[in-house]
């Protein structure tokens, strides 16, 4: 037989030469393993979040003066870049700082010169704002993830030693070239000290403010002349005339023309301490240091953990048995367990297909289908390894969906060649002819589904688009992969081992696969035929199908990213804006010593004081404040952090009377609650009183906990007004009388020392106020006049009162705004809580011009909807577009497509039975899905036109032979299909488990009603054509 086409040339080369075909796979099968082994692995696709944080600094200033003349003009520089985010720029004033949280519109290859840029403005603005403004700081490490997260204690070692194991520790750790940073945190600052005595200052005719510019003046470092001969030229530098404490003491503060030196001694007592902490960090109850280590993108996390294992252990080597290293967090072996996992899944999904192939073929047949499974996924390994693409959860989640695919084509060709021989051919002219009469509608088919894909690349932006990133290209390596071997390798083995069309030997397992594929076709052709007689009847049935789907679809719950596994948990403490840090450690410490106890908690470390550095992508930091406190909790197992967290949250949410307590699960949904109503107006009394029914409303509701809002807190202050007349009669204004308060109160920083290799901070303080002073003692302050050695007490030049005034003052895209928040409830779903919320608001009349919006996982769902459904349209249209192209019909790419919504019902039941969330991989097994229903439309529709008008049949019995002769291989590539996707619905991965499912229940319930309304339809659409 003379061999027409290129296809059927290809195959017969290959099967020629199938030594050199089996060498380039050999070649590319050790790539894979090699790939397998070295290539970068991480949890995810390196995705960046380019979230900020800037921070200003205006001390003294109330949250009204903040906002006025930080906040507002901050905000405006920043609206008027275009790289900026408008609609998810908040600012927030309190007393002396403002925060701005923005995020930024380009893309994160762009991130770093972006945020330089902005920085450059900000320090060009700075200088127009007031003087009092000491800082603007731009944060873009905000964002930022920490590796490993460890703690170091000792029980006997002080603070001075556990610093130098520490810096000692992170100096070894930077030897590891991927190393980005390794951060102390916990450190103890040391200063110098000055406590004065006013009282005495006073009799010396000494104030804070001649004090403060003598010792500025006299430290200040000039040039100090350049001596020039003919011989030589040299500059010179004129020695520090302070080098320590005992020097400051003894430092001359005036002498009297007759009489005794005065020294800084005789009025202060001068000290070398630890400054008074504004944060503390313990570990299980012991004071500890942190190291935060950090990976450079783009890096092997998993390779990076064992290089910073061999370090610490290096270090412990060295170090005293009593020094002690505890990791909190650590993300490569989170990584490590997680990419392991998914190759055991990916391995058990193999066995699985192979099984069923085993068991639903023909020995032999099974053998060389299921031969593609390994050797084609371990090509594609090696195309991933090449091209640079990471092993992780999605790319391998990505080969887990198509392990039934790969066989579909295989299984396809051995089909063909098997009818070939039934109808006498050749070994080697069936191999040819079959691939030559397949290979068009595989290649269309296989080259539709991996094309359907890539359009989400461009049109889902965010974090969320850099996690769909590789999926679409493993997919088509996969695939394609795939078509390759089944042209390529197939045919040479099926020649050499499939003789002839039937089964030589009689085994159980053939006796059962006869029994099962004789009873399935005859039950198929039965009710095909019953099907045929009521053609309106069953294409009403699909259409109730698809009615049902897209019900089932409407009543169901979105939720694009779930609740994250992990061994951990966290616990942020809120008190009252005015508590100081020790009644702020009081409380976490109480709550730390209960946890404890708990026997499925193994750690428990605070940060008192501040928030935890970033150790879960999509959970920020806390702000710093002296009433806030931070825990990571560690447990025993991810079942244990579910149990604990079900069990507390009800438990210890109220059990401080003076705090708020959040528990807080990992989840991968970018927000920081979940639930979240923003009341805007430009009345703030009028909004706060919106925002409280609402919250109470919101407390209302069982399925939620923490409900608060920005409005809950007000602050105390003590304002001063002064008398202007009277000030300047003695000559005090508002920067003297801060001097005074300030040396009084806090301490004022009046220069540095250097003392061998530190630099240490000299802070003037004043010993006249401690726990119990009283208002009146602020009026009795002493404040310095412009005459030198002249003081007056505050009561003279102002009056003293006391006020309330808002903790905070938001804005989000330039709009007051106060925000109520609330967490869900362990197991209680959001968009439940949504509805009724909306409900409430719904029967709630609004002042006019108060507007009320939604945040939280609305705002990323109403921000990402819109895209995932153009993602899911223009997939739909490639499909459609492909179809189009192959068929050259109109009338027939139209009905494929709609026929392919026969999926919906399985797929959505598949999530209603398992009570899961409509999610973002929920998404990708749709796509799938309605991929792998149009591959099967276009090998069954191929197969009825080409009986048509090849084979001159009508159009029905077309139809009928079509679906009969197509029914099986269909059958057979839709339950490796979805069977392969097992391992992920077992499992129970909250992140994996709605993609599995999807697939699973779509395939196995679609495939008879695609099977049987496919022929039927095709048959009324073209049979008076």
């Amino acid at each position: 037989m003379e061999h027409k086409g290129l296809t059927s040339r290809i195959v017969l080369g290959a099967i020629k030469n199938r030594n050199i075909v089996r060498l380039f796979l050999f070649l590319l099968i050790g790539l894979g393993i090699f790939g397998l082994v070295t290539m970068n692995k991480d949890e995810f696709p390196t995705f960046e979040i380019k979230q900020g944080l800037i921070a200003a600094v205006y001390p003294g200033a109330d949250v009204h003066k903040v906002e006025k003349e930080v906040g507002k003009p901050l905000e405006e520089l920043l609206f008027s870049m275009p790289e900026i985010d408008r609609s998810a720029t908040k600012v927030v004033n309190k007393d002396g700082m403002c925060y701005i949280y923005t995020d930024l519109t380009v893309s994160s290859s762009k991130k770093v010169e972006t945020w330089s840029k902005i920085r450059l403005r900000l320090d060009t603005f700075k200088q127009t704002l007031s003087p009092g403004v000491l800082a603007i700081v731009v944060l873009d490490d905000f964002s930022e993830l920490t590796s490993v997260l460890i703690a170091l204690e000792s029980e006997d070692k002080g603070y001075a030693e556990m610093k130098s194991y520490a810096e000692d520790l992170s100096h070894r750790l930077r030897s590891i070239p991927e190393l980005s940073s390794a951060k102390i945190i916990g450190e103890q600052s040391e200063e110098i000290a000055v406590h004065v005595d006013l009282d005495k200052m006073q009799a010396y005719g000494v104030s804070p403010t001649s004090l403060l510019w003598d010792y500025q003046t006299s430290n200040l470092q000039f040039l100090g002349g350049t001596f020039k001969t003919n011989f030589t030229t040299a500059p010179i530098h004129i020695a520090e005339s302070i080098n320590g404490e005992k020097e400051l003491a003894e430092k001359v503060i005036w002498t009297p023309a007759e009489g005794q030196s005065l020294r800084l001694k005789d009025f202060a007592r001068v000290e070398r301490r630890y400054k008074d902490p504004s944060s503390l960090i313990s570990y299980n109850g012991h004071t500890a240091l942190i190291l935060s280590i950090s990976m450079a993108p783009d890096n092997n996390i998993v390779a990076f953990g064992k290089d910073v294992d061999k370090v610490i252990g290096e270090f412990l080597e060295e170090a005293p048995q009593s020094v002690k290293v505890s990791r909190i967090t650590d993300q490569p072996k989170v990584v490590g367990d997680s990419v392991w996992s998914f190759l055991r899944d990916l391995v058990i999904s193999m066995i699985v297909v192979i099984l069923v192939m085993l068991l639903l073929f023909p020995l032999k047949s099974a053998l060389i289908a299921s031969s593609g499974v390994p050797v084609c996924t371990a090509i594609a390994l090696a195309l991933m390894y090449l091209s640079g693409i990471t092993l992780n959860t999605v790319s391998l989640a990505a080969l887990i969906v198509v392990l039934g695919m790969i066989v579909d084509d295989s299984i396809i060709t051995m089909d063909g060649y098997m009818d070939k021989l039934g109808r006498g051919m050749n070994r080697m002219d069936a191999a040819c002819a079959s691939a030559q009469e397949l290979f068009k509608p595989m290649f269309m088919a296989t080259f539709a589904i991996s094309a359907m894909f890539f359009p989400m690349l461009k049109i889902i932006h965010g974090y969320l688009g850099d996690f769909v990133g590789t999926f679409p290209w493993v997919i088509t390596f996969a695939l394609m992969t795939s078509l390759a071997y089944a042209v390529l390798v197939v045919p040479s083995l099926e020649t050499k081992f499939i003789l002839t069309a039937t089964e030589q030997r009689k085994t159980i397992i053939t006796k059962f696969q006869s029994i099962l594929f004789n009873g399935l076709q005859k039950f198929y052709d039965s009710t095909q035929e019953k099907c045929f007689r009521y053609p309106k009847l069953t294409i009403f049935t699909g259409i109730v199908a698809i009615g049902l789907g897209i019900l089932m679809f409407a009543n169901m719950n979105i939720q694009l990213m779930p609740m994250a596994n992990r061994p951990l948990f966290a616990v942020e403490i809120y008190l009252s804006p005015n508590a100081d840090i020790n009644q702020t450690k009081n409380i976490s410490d109480s709550l730390s010593a209960i946890l404890r106890q708990d026997k499925r908690i193994s750690s428990v470390t605070e940060f008192v004081g501040t928030g935890t550095p970033r150790f879960h992508a999509t959970y920020a930091p806390i702000l710093p404040g002296s009433n806030v406190a931070q825990l990571i909790v560690n447990t025993k197992s991810n079942k244990d952090t579910r149990e604990c967290l079900k069990e507390y949250e009800g438990r210890f949410e109220n059990y401080f009377p003076q705090a708020q307590i959040r528990f807080k699960q990992m989840d991968y949904q970018g927000v920081s609650m979940p639930v979240e109503v923003r009341v805007f107006g430009e009345d703030y009394e009028q909004i706060r009183s919106v925002s409280d029914s609402i919250k109470n409303y919101m407390r209302s509701l069982d399925m939620l906990k923490w409900v608060h809002s920005d409005a809950d807190n007000f602050v105390t202050s003590i304002k001063l007004d002064m008398n202007n007349d009277e000030a300047a009669r003695l000559g005090v204004n508002r920067t003297l009388m801060n001097i005074s308060l300030a040396g009084a109160l806090n301490g004022i920083p009046i220069g540095n020392i250097q003392d061998e290799d530190d630099i240490l901070p000299v802070t003037l303080y004043s010993d006249s106020f401690n726990a119990t002073s009283s208002y009146e003692q602020i009026s009795n302050t002493l404040v310095s006049t412009s005459t030198p050695g002249v003081s007056v007490p505050i009561r003279q030049v102002a009056r003293l009162s006391p006020e309330w005034e808002p903790e905070m003052l938001s804005s989000i895209n330039g709009n007051q705004v106060i925000c109520i928040g609330a967490d869900m409830k362990y197991g209680k779903s959001q968009p439940t809580a949504v509805k009724a919320i909306k409900k409430y608001l719904n029967n709630t009349n609004l002042p006019d011009g108060v507007n009320v919006e939604f945040g939280g996982l609305n705002s990323i769902n109403s921000s990402i909807g819109p895209e995932i459904i153009l993602a899911f349209l223009a997939a739909v249209f490639i499909l459609f577009m492909f179809l189009l192209f192959h068929f050259k019909k109109i009338s027939l790419a139209i009905l494929t497509i709609v026929l392919s919504t026969l999926c919906l019902f399985g797929a959505f039941f598949g999530l209603w039975i398992f009570g899961l969330d409509f999610s973002m991989t929920a998404v990708l097994g749709l796509i799938s899905l309605v991929g792998i229903i149009v591959r099967n439309g276009i090998i069954m529709f191929e197969y009825a036109e080409e009986l048509r008008f090849q084979k001159g049949m009508n159009t029905k019995d077309a139809a009928q032979e079509a679906g009969k002769r197509r029914m099986r291989p269909i059958f057979l590539t839709s339950c490796t299909t979805a069977l392969g996707v097992l391992p992920m619905i077992i499992s129970g991965d909250l992140l994996w488990m709605p993609m599995g499912v999807v697939i699973c229940f779509g395939t196995l319930l679609s495939v008879f009603l695609i099977t049987l309304i496919m022929p039927i339809s095709y048959w009324q659409i073209f049979k008076n054509k």
